[in-house]
């Protein structure tokens, strides 16, 4: 009679039990492996570590002035200077400068008169007077002031010519400088040569005429001298390029340079009118 051995396999062999199944050698050789398998951690050698950090910090240093990574000490409105301070260019003109002062002249006219007076100063027949060799322009400083300030309504003759347009007074919508600024532009645009008029000469006139509520008629702008002219500025700014000097100044003199003759007393011109 024949016993099963539970280590019988499905076909009726027996297992050999010279192959029995050691557990505990079976862990200890897998425990084995597992070891073998580790990686040995050897700590960086710090003679190695040291020329390392070297390297990384003169490359940042290097990065940092070249590529622009590093702190703007001079603030974000500093003006990029060549090496050596050369090439930097003048510092920036005042706002009193002849040039930057007819400059916004320009473009006030551009905006406020350029309709009426059109942009070569000679105005519109019959209807708006030129401005370009005006005797109202280019005469007394305080005439054309007022104009500007208080504007002008019915006939006007200019240049021997007549002309009946309204031009609107400027006064409440421009300040001091403005007024200033249109009037050194036209005195010194299309061949026109005048001395420039500044925001502290136009207050002087603005409070001479602080009760008036109306335009200026012809009649009532004879009354104003027309060789009026305003005290100096305080601007001390010298007249434009082209320009006569400024009322009350002399014109300068260059160094070495004999000394002008007296200048003659302006000739007759006329002014504007929108």
């Amino acid at each position: 009679m024949s016993t099963f051995s539970p280590f019988q396999s499905p076909d009726g062999t027996e297992t050999d039990y010279s192959r029995k199944l050691n557990v505990s050698s079976t862990h200890a050789a897998a425990a084995r492996e597992k070891g073998n398998l580790s990686v040995s951690r050897t700590p960086l050698s710090l003679w190695a570590l040291i020329p390392i950090c070297a390297v990384a910090v003169a490359a940042g240093g290097y990065l940092a002035g070249n590529v622009g990574w590093g702190p703007n000490l001079q603030g974000y409105n500093a003006v990029p200077e060549l090496p050596g301070g050369e090439g930097n260019g003048p510092p920036p003109l005042s706002p009193y400068d002849p040039k930057v002062w007819v400059a916004k002249g320009k473009a006030e006219y551009g905006t406020v008169c350029i309709s009426c007076h059109q942009g070569t100063g000679e105005g519109q027949p019959g209807q708006y007077p030129p401005l370009k060799g005006s005797e109202w322009v280019l005469h007394g400083e305080e005439r054309l002031i007022s104009i500007l300030l208080h504007g002008i309504s019915g006939p006007l003759t200019v240049n021997g010519k007549s002309f009946n347009g309204l031009m609107p007074p400027q006064g409440g919508a421009k300040n001091d400088a403005v007024i200033g600024q249109i009037a050194s532009y036209v005195r010194n645009e299309w061949g026109n040569t005048g001395s420039l008029i500044y925001d502290d000469q136009v207050k002087v006139v603005r409070a001479k005429l602080a009760s008036r509520t109306s335009p200026f008629s012809e009649a009532e702008l004879k009354q104003i001298d027309p060789e009026g002219n305003l005290p100096p500025s305080k601007r001390n700014a010298a007249p434009a390029e082209g320009a006569a000097p400024a009322a009350g100044g002399p014109a300068p003199v260059a160094a070495g340079a004999p000394a002008p003759a007296a200048a003659p007393a302006a000739a007759s011109a006329p002014a504007p009118a929108k």
